[in-house]
């Protein structure tokens, strides 16, 4: 289910930088709720109908795509704790996958100085920001890897 619902938002969204997003019940193996048709790039806005779907579940796995193949996002981590997910994917356009939990909520603006710090040490993008996670990771924040 995990395999095809990714396949089928990456072929949704290839070309655009829109994101498609599934929340998947653990236990009956059904998807409970989606979010395919944003009007904002780079972002899933929950609707009302989605909000009201997740709260009657306690173990989703929730994937979403990424149009620019980054890492979660620190917004993405704090998504994930704010709603208890118990696991969360990010699906990349390149093919890459990464899993992502969150054990407490990262202040925003400290983690963008953290992406900083690596981009001032000469770090693009995606580098910037994978060191950040694994600071972050280190010490107890989150859990991240590329699976």
């Amino acid at each position: 289910l995990v395999y095809q619902t990714a396949k089928k938002m990456l072929n949704h969204r290839s070309g655009t930088l829109f994101e498609d997003m599934y929340w998947i019940d653990i236990d009956s193996k059904t998807i409970i709720a989606s979010e395919t048709n944003q009007k904002a790039e780079c972002r899933v806005q929950y609707s009302d109908s989605t909000v009201k779907a997740i709260r009657n579940y306690k173990n989703l796995l929730v994937l979403h795509t990424h149009p620019y193949s980054m890492p979660p996002s620190i917004r993405d981590f704090n998504s994930n704790i704010n709603n208890g997910y118990q696991i969360s994917l990010v699906c990349c356009h390149n093919g890459r996958v990464f899993m992502y939990q969150s054990n407490r909520r990262v202040v925003e603006l400290l983690y963008k100085g953290t992406v900083a710090k690596y981009k001032k040490m000469g770090y693009d993008d995606f580098e910037a920001q994978w060191y950040a996670l694994m600071e972050y990771q280190q010490r107890g924040d989150i859990i991240f890897k590329e699976v």
